[in-house]
C-alpha cells in the first residue's frame, strides 16, 4: 500500500455525511491521529444533522456542514474548500459526489477505498470491501487512515458533553421525580429507519416487565414525529412510564443517556451515542446481512445483543429484506432477561 508521508502539522480533513451512528463509529479517527500528530489540525466534515455529535471533542479543531443541493452549490462548496487548503483529506464514507469534490479542490493527500470507478479521484487507496462484513465499521473506518501510518489501537468512539449539560440532565430527572439512587432504562422505539425496529408493542411488555420486576424507572425517548411509537408502546403498559418523547435534541438525548444504566434499543444513533458515553445497552437487531450486529453493533463487553430466533434466512440474504416481519419473533421476555442481566452486572 502507497504511503503518505505527514510532517505532523497538516491540516486534515475528515470526510463522513451520512447519519449520527456512522459519524460515532468515524471519531477515533480523530484520536488516533492526533496520539500521533499531536499538531495537526483536524476538521470533519459531516451533514448538518449529526454536527452536534462532535461539539466538545477536544480531538477536533473544525465543523464544516455540508449537503448536496445541486451543482451550483456543489461548485459554490468547491471553491469554498479550496481555499481552506487542506493537506490531507480522508473520505470514511465514499460516495461520486464527495470523491469528485475532494479532487476538484485540488486537496494534496486524497484517502479513499479502491474497487469502485470513481477511485481515480484518490491517490492513496486503501483495499476494503465493507459489504462482506468481515468486521466492525469502527475497524473498517480505522482502517482508512493506513495511508498515514497511524496507529488505531484502543481507541474507541468518546462524546464530550459540558457540565452544564449534565446538570441539565440532573434537573431534568429531578423534575421526573427520579431519585440518585433510582435505577433507570431509557427505551428508545424509534430507529428513524436506519435499520429494522422492533414493535412498540412488545417494547411496552418489556417496559412494563421492568418497571414490575425490577423496580426500575423507565424513560421513553425519541422526536418529536415519534409520539405516535410512545402511543403503542403505552398501550401495553399498566404504569405509565416517564417520557421525553420530542424534548430533546442530540445534546440533551446524550445527557440523558450518561445518566441513564441501560439503553434499550434498535441498532441506531443512540445506541451509538450511549456506548460512546459508556452507558451500557441491550440493542435488537434484524438478521438483514449488511446491518449485521457483528459491523454495527455496541462495543464494549458491557452490552447485550438480541436477533430473532431464527435459522438461515433466504429472506435476508438480501440486500434490503421486503418482509420485515422478523424482528416480531425476538420474545419479549428474552429482551427483559438481557434487561437484567446488564443492570446485575453494574450493581
Amino acid at each position: 500500500m502507497r504511503k503518505a508521508k505527514l510532517k505532523g502539522t497538516e491540516k486534515i480533513l475528515l470526510v463522513r455525511t451520512d447519519r449520527i451512528g456512522d459519524l460515532i463509529l468515524s471519531l477515533p479517527l480523530a484520536e488516533a491521529i492526533k496520539q500521533v500528530y499531536p499538531h495537526t489540525r483536524i476538521t470533519f466534515l459531516v451533514s448538518p444533522y449529526a454536527r452536534d455529535v462532535l461539539e466538545n471533542n477536544p480531538f477536533v479543531d473544525g465543523v464544516i456542514c455540508y449537503e448536496y443541493k445541486g451543482l451550483r452549490s456543489f461548485f459554490k462548496f468547491r471553491k469554498f474548500l479550496k481555499d481552506k487548503r487542506f493537506d490531507t483529506a480522508v473520505l470514511i464514507h465514499p460516495t461520486l459526489p464527495l470523491a469528485l469534490l475532494l479532487f476538484l479542490s485540488r486537496i494534496r493527500v486524497r484517502i479513499g477505498t479502491a474497487y469502485r470507478a470513481y477511485q481515480i479521484f484518490f491517490n492513496y487507496k486503501v483495499y476494503q470491501h465493507r459489504k462482506t462484513v468481515e468486521k466492525h465499521e469502527l475497524e473498517y473506518n480505522l482502517e482508512m487512515l493506513s495511508p498515514l501510518g497511524v496507529s488505531f489501537k484502543k481507541v474507541h468512539p468518546k462524546i464530550f458533553l459540558k457540565e452544564s449539560e449534565k446538570k441539565w440532565a440532573e434537573s431534568e430527572f429531578l423534575n421526573l421525580g427520579i431519585r440518585k439512587e433510582d435505577v433507570v432504562v431509557i427505551v428508545h422505539p424509534g430507529s428513524g429507519n436506519s435499520s429494522l425496529n422492533y414493535p412498540p408493542e412488545k417494547y411496552g411488555k418489556v417496559a412494563d416487565n421492568i418497571i414490575g420486576r425490577l423496580k426500575a424507572k423507565i424513560i421513553i425517548t425519541g422526536e418529536e414525529k415519534e409520539k405516535i411509537l410512545e402511543m403503542r408502546l403505552n398501550s401495553q403498559m399498566k404504569i405509565k412510564p416517564l417520557s421525553l418523547v420530542g424534548k430533546t435534541d442530540l445534546r440533551k438525548l446524550a445527557a440523558v443517556l450518561n445518566r441513564a444504566d441501560l439503553l434499550i434499543s434498535s441498532s441506531t444513533g443512540p445506541m451509538h451515542i450511549a456506548r460512546a458515553l459508556g452507558t451500557p445497552v441491550v440493542a435488537l437487531f434484524s438478521p438483514v446481512f449488511v446491518a449485521s450486529a457483528k459491523r454495527w453493533g455496541p462495543l464494549g463487553n458491557e452490552s447485550e445483543v438480541l436477533l430473532p430466533p431464527l435459522g438461515p434466512c433466504l429472506k435476508c440474504r438480501l440486500k434490503k429484506c421486503p418482509h420485515y416481519d422478523c424482528m416480531e419473533k425476538i420474545n419479549e421476555e428474552a429482551v427483559f432477561q438481557k434487561a437484567a442481566q446488564v443492570l446485575k452486572r453494574k450493581r
